[in-house]
């Protein structure tokens, strides 16, 4: 009797440790959720919305102009252990199966070796203005001086919602190692689930 109470104990046990490993990979290399959680997106994306996050293609391809990606401030993400880890520590401590570290979501506007400027409202990538139909409100530098040229393994990014957008005109280039995925798909709400590409 006590054998087969252990038995079971333990075939449980496996099936939870096997359960916790194979979420933290899927979730971390294929796909994850995310949350839209401020405003610098907006017409395209609102607060409270959830993205479907495309994980695996930046391991093959790197990001194109006007692909939505969630990267992470200040730190490039991990390798498969690395990344695991996280999400495995994050697990057991309890705290919504999900990693503190911040992130944010933006639009890619400028790729390495593109010259970026912005002027009287409007951005230019190589001396060609942009159509931006996505936007709400009008572009203005900040911190970052124009023109800048996008160096090698870098990204340009802007929110959408341009006045209100902390992006690469605050804090200049991300390295592309940061980028966790490309945003594919809004799933919630139900009535505004729709592709992002």
């Amino acid at each position: 009797m006590i054998k087969r109470v252990m038995r079971e104990l333990r075939n449980i046990a496996i099936t939870i440790t096997g359960s916790i490993i194979l979420l933290s990979l899927i979730n971390t290399k294929v796909f994850a959720m995310a949350k839209v959680q401020q405003k610098s997106m907006e017409n395209t994306l609102h607060s409270g919305e959830k993205l479907l996050v495309d994980k695996l293609s930046y391991n093959f391809i790197t990001p194109k102009r006007g692909d939505i990606v969630i990267f992470l401030k200040d730190e490039e993400k991990g390798n498969l252990i690395e990344e695991s880890y996280t999400y495995i520590k994050e697990v057991i401590s309890l705290n919504n199966i999900s990693d503190s570290r911040i992130r944010y979501v933006k639009r890619v506007i400028g790729i390495p070796g593109d010259e970026i400027n912005i002027e009287s409202g409007n951005v230019y990538v190589n001396g060609e203005k942009l159509n931006e139909s996505y936007i709400k409100g009008e572009t203005y530098g900040r911190d970052i001086s124009f023109p800048l040229i996008v160096g090698e393994d870098e990204l340009f990014v802007l929110g959408d919602n341009r006045e209100a957008s902390k992006d690469s005109r605050d804090f200049g280039t991300i390295k592309i190692g940061q980028v966790e995925g490309r945003a594919n798909f809004r799933a919630f709400p139900i009535e505004k689930i729709k592709s992002l590409k």
